[in-house]
């Protein structure tokens, strides 16, 4: 068994950000070279480059999720409150578009992503709800999920 180091996770994650935000690609050649490990070593951490695509993503998506919600709880009506909730959801969508494009093609590195799809509409459906029911709107869950 492979002995794991948190620190070296940490260094491939923000080895592969940095590759996608300014290529908008990455192998796992060019995040082992970049780390000065060996390729099977990141294989021990991300079994494909599309699990490694999907956690530096999925890093962003939480801090996207944490702005949701602190900046729509901070608003005064609930237009504000969702104005804010789609603002981190565009600065995230912004960010992560050039590399969608690129990998649109391969069903493989979409199917990674679209495994979280799910988790990531309810979780803004979650914010939503939070804000309906903050400035008393009814609604239920549905409604959520559909603005969401």
């Amino acid at each position: 068994m492979p002995k794991i180091i948190p620190e070296l996770r940490e260094r491939f994650l923000l080895s592969a950000k940095q590759r996608l935000l300014r290529d908008h690609d990455l192998t796992i050649r060019q995040i082992a070279q970049d780390c000065e490990t060996a390729v099977g070593t990141v294989y021990n951490y991300f079994p494909s480059k599309e699990s490694l695509l999907a956690a530096v993503m999925m890093e962003d998506w939480r801090t996207c999720l944490n702005r949701m919600l602190t900046k729509a709880s901070a608003e005064d009506t609930a237009l504000e409150a969702l104005h804010r909730t789609t603002d981190a959801l565009s600065w995230f969508s912004s960010r992560y578009a050039p590399i969608w494009r690129n990998y649109a093609s391969e069903k493989d590195s979409m199917d990674a992503l679209t495994l979280r799809h799910q988790k990531i509409i309810g979780e803004i459906a979650g914010v939503v709800q939070a804000t309906l029911v903050r400035f008393d709107i009814p609604g239920d869950m549905d409604l959520s999920e559909v603005l969401s």
